[in-house]
């Protein structure tokens, strides 16, 4: 993508921030120096917060948010994955943040399963749940809840049912 497939009032996914409208674009300098065109970006449900990001840079910085057909195949394409959860707490930490950095909601939605899962079984046997796991699952819910509840038109509240209810039909 690059910075002519956005105008205002699009809707954008800022990688790290979520679901943004475009506002406007302002012609800004933030050295005195030089002066560039900026997307100014209103993520959903802020109020007063606003991003500015180099139109130039727009292509690498954002994407369109993904289409219904697209929330429900990463949900339906998560059913065959699988992602072991290692004991060794450091290897476990690098891993998941391999994959929240990678950002691909599939396995996203495939690590918020099998974080969900190891939980359920851990509390189930008395056992303590990590805070890095607890920490880690809300991360990933952080990162594509929003975006699914805009695309679907439902509350962030309801996305886990959601993806529960499609995981079961599938």
């Amino acid at each position: 993508m690059n910075a002519a497939d956005f105008s205002v009032n699009d809707y954008v996914v800022y990688k790290g921030v979520g679901v943004c409208r475009i506002e406007a674009v302002e012609n800004k300098t933030f050295d005195d120096v030089r002066y560039e065109d900026y997307f100014k970006l209103v993520p959903l449900g802020s109020g007063t917060s606003s991003y500015f990001i180099p139109v130039g840079a727009a292509g690498m910085k954002l994407r369109r948010p993904m289409t219904e057909d697209e929330v429900n195949a990463a949900i339906d394409n998560s059913v065959s994955g699988e992602i072991s959860l290692t004991p060794n707490t450091r290897e476990r930490k690098s891993a998941i943040e391999s994959i929240l950095k990678e950002g691909d909601c599939t396995r996203i939605i495939t690590l918020i399963k099998t974080i969900y899962l190891h939980t359920q079984t851990c509390r189930s046997n008395g056992k303590k749940v990590l805070v890095s796991d607890e920490n880690a699952l809300r991360m990933a819910e952080n990162m594509i809840y929003p975006e699914f509840s805009f695309v679907l038109g439902i509350d962030e509240k309801e996305v886990a049912g959601y993806i529960g209810r499609r995981l079961e039909n599938v």
